[in-house]
C-alpha cells in the first residue's frame, strides 16, 4: 500500500528555450514562443494565494476521425485518465500524489484536444511533470479499462430509465437530426469501446505539440515558472504538423417541430423550447443576444412563477457557435404540472411577442445593465474568468483587449437593441418544442 519512491519522471527532459517574448502591459499578459513551436500565455494574478490554473489546446479533436472510430476516439481521454501515466498505474499515481494539491486531466472534444488542471504554487513542478507525461507516456491498462467500462455500463443502464434522461436525449437527437455522433448512450454503446483504437488515437492527438497553446493564470512568479516551461513544455514532441478541425455535418432542423416524451409516473412535466438559426459572429451580436436572454428570463420568471404560480423556475440561455459555423441557439426551459404545459407555453410566446414589439421595460433593461456591470466587476477578479477569456481570444483570433472595453459595450446598448435581438433570434417559424409528460397523462 505504500507509495513508490520513484520519481514521476526518471530523467529530466532536455527542453528548448523561449525564442520570442511579447508583453502586453494593459492586460498584464506575457506570451512566450518556445523553440519547439509551443505557445505559452501567462497572466499572473493575486486573486487566490494558492491557485495556479492552466489549459492547453490545439485544433483537431474527434472531428478528424471517421464515424467508425468515433466511439473509441471520443472515449480516449477518459480511458487514458483511468490508466495512469508513465510508470504509474492509476492507483499508484494517486498514492504518489497524495498530499499534493495538483490535478491534470487530458481532454479531447469534437474540435480540439488538450489538457486542463490546477496546482498550488508549491506543487507546480509536479503539475508540469504530469503535463509532460500525459503527452509523452500515456499508458494502456487493460484491467483498468475493463473495470471502467463495466462501471460506466452499469451507470448508464440506471440512467437510461430516468425520465429526464429520456427527455434530454430526445431533445439532443431532435436538435441534431439524429446525427450518428449525438445518439443517446445505451448499454450497447459500450460494446464499441476499444482500448487499442483509443490509445492509438490519443497518441496521435498528442504527437505534435507545435500547434498547442498553453495558458497559465494564477499566483506564480514569471522567473520561477520560466525554467519549468522551457524544460517540460519545451521538450514536448514537435513534428510541425499543420491541421484543423473539420465540419462533421451536425445541423439543427428547419421549421417548427413539436414532440412529446412520455416517461415516468410522477405528475411532473418539463418543457424546452429551442430557437436556432444563422447569425453573424460579432461582439455586438453576442452581447445583444446575452442581454436579450437575461431580459426574457426576468420576464418569464415574473409572469410564469410570480404572477401565475405555474413553475418554480424558468431559465433562458443561448449563444452563437463558432465551430463549425456561426449558428445560434436560444433555449427556454421550465418545469410545471402536466395539465398546465400548454397554458404556460402560450404565455411564453406571449412574452416573446411583447419583447419583440414593445422591447424591454425600462425597469428590466436597467436591471440587466446593472447585473452585467456587477458581474464584470466580480469576474475581473477571478482566475477562471481570465482563463476562459484568454483561451477564447487565442482560439478564435479575437482581440483580447476587448475585455477592457466591456463597460462601453454595456453602456452603448439600448432597449431597441434588445428588441431587435428578440426579433432576430426568437423566430416563430424556426424552433423545436419538446415537453415531458408522465406515461399515464394525456395532455
Amino acid at each position: 500500500d505504500a507509495a513508490s519512491d520513484a520519481p514521476l519522471i526518471a530523467e529530466v527532459p532536455v527542453g528548448t528555450h523561449v525564442v520570442q517574448e511579447i508583453v502586453n502591459d494593459r492586460l498584464g499578459l506575457t506570451v512566450w514562443e518556445l523553440g519547439n513551436g509551443v505557445r505559452v500565455l501567462l497572466r499572473p494574478t493575486d486573486f487566490e494565494d494558492d491557485q495556479i490554473m492552466f489549459r492547453a489546446f490545439s485544433p483537431g479533436g474527434t472531428s478528424l476521425v471517421d464515424d467508425g472510430d468515433y466511439i473509441a476516439a471520443s472515449t480516449a481521454s477518459m480511458i487514458m485518465s483511468q490508466s495512469g501515466v508513465g510508470d504509474f498505474n492509476l492507483i499508484n499515481l494517486q498514492k504518489k500524489l497524495a498530499g499534493k494539491a495538483v490535478r491534470v486531466s487530458p481532454t479531447i472534444s469534437a474540435f480540439t484536444e488538450g489538457m486542463s488542471g490546477t496546482a498550488s504554487p508549491q506543487d507546480v513542478e509536479t503539475m508540469f511533470q504530469l503535463m509532460h507525461l500525459y503527452f509523452t507516456a500515456p499508458r494502456r491498462d487493460s484491467t483498468a479499462f475493463q473495470s471502467f467500462r463495466t462501471r460506466m455500463r452499469g451507470y448508464f443502464e440506471t440512467r437510461s430509465a430516468d425520465p429526464m434522461t429520456q427527455f434530454q436525449d430526445t431533445a439532443t437527437v431532435t436538435l441534431t437530426q439524429d446525427h450518428y455522433r449525438t445518439r443517446p448512450i445505451t448499454p450497447e454503446y459500450f460494446d464499441e469501446w476499444d482500448l487499442e483504437t483509443s490509445y492509438d488515437f490519443y497518441r496521435d492527438r498528442f504527437a505534435d505539440a507545435s500547434d498547442f497553446t498553453f495558458v497559465f493564470v494564477g499566483k506564480f512568479d514569471m522567473d520561477s515558472l520560466r525554467p519549468l516551461v522551457e524544460t517540460y513544455l519545451g521538450s514536448l514532441p514537435d513534428i510541425d504538423r499543420e491541421e484543423q478541425w473539420r465540419d462533421i455535418g451536425i445541423e439543427p432542423p428547419a421549421g417548427v417541430l413539436r414532440k412529446q416524451v412520455r416517461a415516468g409516473l410522477e405528475p411532473k412535466s418539463h418543457t424546452q423550447i429551442t430557437f436556432t438559426g444563422e447569425a453573424e459572429d460579432t461582439r455586438a451580436n453576442r452581447h445583444a443576444l446575452d442581454s436579450m436572454t437575461e431580459v426574457l428570463q426576468i420576464m418569464l420568471r415574473q409572469r410564469l412563477r410570480e404572477d401565475l404560480g405555474g413553475t418554480y423556475h424558468a431559465n433562458v440561455g443561448g449563444g452563437i457557435n463558432r465551430a463549425p459555423d456561426h449558428g445560434y441557439s436560444v433555449s427556454i426551459r421550465f418545469g410545471s404540472a402536466p395539465d398546465r404545459v400548454e397554458e404556460l407555453v402560450g404565455v411564453v410566446f406571449e412574452q416573446i411577442a411583447l419583447l419583440q414589439t414593445a422591447g424591454p421595460s425600462d425597469t428590466n433593461y436597467l436591471k440587466v445593465q446593472e447585473i452585467q456591470r456587477r458581474a464584470y466587476e466580480t469576474n475581473m477578479r477571478e482566475n477562471g474568468f481570465w482563463m476562459a477569456h484568454l483561451v477564447s481570444a487565442e482560439r478564435w483570433g479575437t482581440d483580447p483587449e476587448a475585455i477592457l472595453r466591456y463597460e462601453e459595450l454595456v453602456d452603448g446598448g439600448t432597449r431597441e437593441t434588445i428588441r431587435e435581438a428578440a426579433r432576430s433570434f426568437l423566430r416563430s417559424d424556426n424552433y423545436v418544442h419538446i415537453s415531458l409528460f408522465p406515461e399515464a397523462v394525456t395532455p
